[in-house]
């Protein structure tokens, strides 16, 4: 998880503008930019984005793509657009301009269009210097003070839109704008390891939550070694993980730090998730299906019907239903932690309450919209909505949840594992019946102010830190725990979902289906590798300096291994476009092209960093190769771009700024002055201190600075929004999708 600063900055500021669109495109009112395939022959070229103007008889495009004429989307462009710039997508053809008319567009390739239309209110819309004024870089605008009214249009629709196949699209278009004109230079998507012993099997990733280890076996002949933890062995059907971290807090509500995360999506459960290592599409989870009204603007969840929370000490069970969902967000938001941003931003929880299954059908009458597994269907009965989504189990309430305006990473925040839902009857305890009286039972919700308190002294707070949580709904719950050393997770017995034990199991009659779970807590490297080697640990978490020490190990017919897999975490070389020479898009072409990327991702990460060519991770929606130029090493590319530009580089000083004490990217930085200085530029290297370093980017007050991201929820929105947007007013924004 990031835990920046300016990243909440930005996103409680981003609401506060409609931000999207303009595209500094220049010209006349009738220009054409079109944003088209790079073919093979190629492909080190400087861009495939062609100009032209009504004089010319047609917009460029290159040999590679198939073009027609559909006059449905020529005409609509034509009239709705003053001018357009055109992006080639793989299943959509994008197309974004002010309103107006007059636009010249032909030989569209032959797919369907989204055609996205604005309005800039110049007026309110802050200039660039006000912004850097305010220190709002990474804030209402891109760290690179780019403007490109083009860009906020799209990233505001991208925001609203619902379906995945029209958001995808969207977001496509944004990452090819982006890897054309480079306010960022995508150095690379990290790369991180998983070291363990192969009798374990079902392993996955997910870059943001952690395995269910409900869903992970082990060969049942792996050894039995006792782990020194009371009469506990690692043994088959126990997982041991030896790693680093203790939870901020075991209350989620106040947490907001990867190991916490990782715990709570073992032992609880969100609205919806993501199933195994899936990134584009949330599962059901306590939410057995969802709709939402036309706009986007208010969402209906289901809940799933006989799933009770645990209390290991008591043996008490107690039912989740939707005002349990309600309570829990209200709690959350009432804390006052900073992990609460989220749910301050994207929902309006005043307005959100749990219905019964009857108010929703009066409701479901006037029609809902369900988007599910990439299809989407207009819903009027709760038969049919459960139907869609496959779903003939028992249900308990609705949660309606009511947002400040249309978002379609919405389901994406609420996967996060803070948001796990912890009963209200558990919390409340004696005054259970009293608080939901006053908030008529959830009608009202601002009288639970009066039950919970923020900050730290609140007494639920309190009890739930107290007793590691104590009532669980997940597929373990937590036995003991000792700080700093050691947490164990046995089995729920009353999982709402213990049939995919049974399932598993007969599917796997040589593999152990997972009963417990131990972490085995070391900030000690050589502990870590000394419990690996022995086989005490299943699992370890290894420095990438020492993995030679668990390379190819053995124990008896069992060996090591050591897997790599791609992370969201990536690294950027902010260009401030703002300033002279880098205000020329040619220059930062330059300078992307004069970057050693293969050169540092071997000196540097040791081969743990992969290429990435915009701000999308890999793998992600929105993530894609096609119409993409691939940045690589080549002097003689730059070179010559530096050229095309018409600056003189010895003319210029470009001083790059990075983190003190960030080895890593200081090697970066030297590995930069020497190619970027190969170009004519005199390139300096300044460390500066992270609060002085956030000051002065915030504000404009730089050339050049190295940063890296990381994501709080599995949408590109996280990324994008950040590393785009610029704040853009606008009076009108509209789409029209065009077959």
């Amino acid at each position: 998880m990031k835990k920046h600063v300016p990243l909440v900055l930005f996103l409680v500021g981003l609401m506060a503008f409609s931000v999207i669109a303009s595209g500094c495109i220049g010209g006349k009112s009738t220009t054409t930019t079109t944003i088209t395939p790079v073919s093979s022959s190629s492909a080190s070229s400087t861009t495939s984005t062609q100009t032209s103007t009504t004089s010319s008889a047609s917009t460029q495009t290159t040999s590679t793509t198939t073009t027609v004429q559909p006059s449905k989307a020529v005409k609509y462009i034509e009239s709705h657009l003053s001018k357009a710039t055109v992006i080639d997508t793989p299943n959509y053809v994008i197309v974004v301009g002010p309103e107006g008319n007059g636009a010249k567009v032909s030989n569209l390739p032959n797919k369907p269009a989204i055609v996205v239309s604005y309005k800039v209110n110049s007026a309110k819309t802050p200039t660039i210097q006000e912004l850097m004024k305010e220190g709002q870089g990474f804030g209402q605008i891109n760290p690179a003070f780019l403007r490109d009214p083009d860009m906020d249009a799209l990233i505001q629709i991208a925001r609203k839109v619902t379906d995945l196949k029209v958001r995808e699209a969207l977001y496509n278009a944004l990452y090819i704008m982006a890897n054309r004109k480079v306010p960022e230079i995508i150095f690379g998507d990290n790369k991180a390891t998983r070291v363990y012993w192969n009798w374990v099997h079902n392993w996955y990733y997910n870059p943001v939550l952690a395995p269910r280890w409900d869903l992970v076996m082990e060969d049942k002949n792996a050894p039995s070694v006792s782990i020194g933890i009371g009469d506990y062995k690692n043994e088959p059907g126990t997982i041991v993980e030896t790693t680093i971290g203790w939870p901020s807090s075991f209350d989620p509500a106040f947490d907001y730090e990867t190991f916490g995360w990782a715990l709570y999506h073992n032992v609880g459960d969100t609205l919806v998730t993501y199933w195994e290592s899936e990134t584009k599409k949330v599962s059901p989870d306590l939410a057995v299906a969802w709709a939402h009204n036309k706009d986007g603007t208010v969402w209906y969840f289901v809940i799933r019907g006989g799933v009770k929370a645990y209390d290991p000490k008591t043996g008490k069970l107690y039912p989740i239903n939707a005002t349990d969902v309600e309570f829990e967000f209200w709690r959350i938001l009432r804390a006052g932690y900073s992990v609460n941003w989220m749910l301050a931003t994207y929902t309006n929880l005043s307005a959100s309450y749990a219905m019964s299954e009857s108010e929703f059908k009066k409701v479901l009458q006037n029609g809902l919209i369900a988007d599910f597994n990439g299809n989407t269907k207009e819903v009027t009965s709760l038969n049919d909505l459960l139907s869609f989504f496959g779903y003939s189990g028992s249900t308990a309430g609705v949660y309606k949840l009511v947002l400040p305006h249309p978002y379609g990473g919405i389901l994406s925040v609420l996967a996060d594992p803070y948001l796990m839902v912890i009963p209200a009857k558990y919390m409340l305890g004696d005054k259970y019946t009293e608080a939901m009286k006053a908030a008529k039972w959830g009608k009202d919700p601002k009288a639970w102010n009066n039950y919970i308190q923020q900050g730290s002294n609140d007494p639920i707070h309190k009890m739930l830190q107290d007793n590691l949580i104590g009532v669980f709904t997940g597929p373990f719950y937590i036995k003991e725990a000792k700080q700093n050393s050691y947490i164990i997770l046995e089995r729920n017995p009353y999982y709402w979902d213990a049939a995919i034990w049974k399932d598993l199991a007969s599917k796997n009659p040589n593999l152990a289906v997972t009963k417990r779970v131990i972490y085995v807590l070391s900030n000690d490297a050589n502990t870590r590798i000394s419990l690996f080697q022995k086989g005490v640990a299943d699992i370890a978490a290894i420095p990438v300096d020492r993995l030679d020490a668990v390379k190819n190990l053995k124990l008896g017919s069992f060996q090591s291994k050591i897997d790599s897999f791609v992370t969201p975490d990536m690294l950027f070389i902010v260009l401030n476009a703002q300033k002279e020479p880098l205000n020329n898009d040619l220059v930062r072409q330059a300078l992307a092209w004069a970057t050693p990327y293969q050169q540092a991702y071997q000196a540097v990460y040791r081969g743990y960093m992969v290429p990435n060519y915009g701000p999308i991770p890999i793998g992600w929606l929105g993530y894609t190769e096609y119409n993409v130029i691939k940045y690589k090493y080549n002097l003689a590319k730059a070179l010559q771009l530096i050229k095309q530009s018409g600056i003189d580089p010895k003319k210029y000083t470009l001083t790059i700024y990075y983190n003190t004490g960030n080895t890593q990217r200081e090697k970066i930085a030297t590995l930069l002055q020497n190619t970027w200085g190969q170009l004519g530029f005199k390139v300096a290297v300044t460390p500066l201190s992270w609060p002085t370093l956030l000051g002065k980017t915030s504000k404009g007050d730089f050339q050049v600075y190295i940063v890296g991201w990381a994501p709080d929820f599995l949408d590109p929105d996280d990324y994008i929004g950040p590393f785009l947007q610029s704040a853009v007013v606008f009076d009108s924004l509209n789409y029209e999708i065009i077959s």
